[in-house]
């Protein structure tokens, strides 16, 4: 079991949020309440760096949808950036919401 870390780090207009770990029930509403943080800051961009998390399940992809919702609503930018080869962005190509969301892959 991989510890579970999120933290921000502002950069100019952005926001970077990075998370490493399992993403599950257990920790997800740790990152969700990081996301409504960062996205409360006034940032035009909100980074969120999934490259670290090690399992991704079903609470993993609501707090995204969720954090999406909440960008399109409140006019900021909302960037995934995942593994190529990693869990989180497995789980959103099964769930088929690759479409509606700004994904950066990295490596792979």
């Amino acid at each position: 079991m991989t510890a579970f870390t999120v933290e921000r780090n502002p950069n100019g207009d952005a926001m970077r949020v990075v998370v490493s770990g399992e993403l599950d029930m257990a920790t997800g509403p740790r990152l969700e309440e990081e996301l409504r943080r960062a996205q409360a800051g006034g940032h035009r961009e909100v980074v969120l760096d999934l490259t670290g998390v090690t399992f991704f399940d079903s609470t993993g992809l609501q707090v995204v949808l969720d954090a999406e919702v909440r960008a399109r609503e409140g006019g900021q930018e909302l960037l995934i950036v995942v593994a190529a080869d990693g869990e989180p962005l497995r789980v959103l190509r099964l769930a088929e919401v690759t479409d509606r969301l700004r994904i950066s892959e990295t490596g792979g």
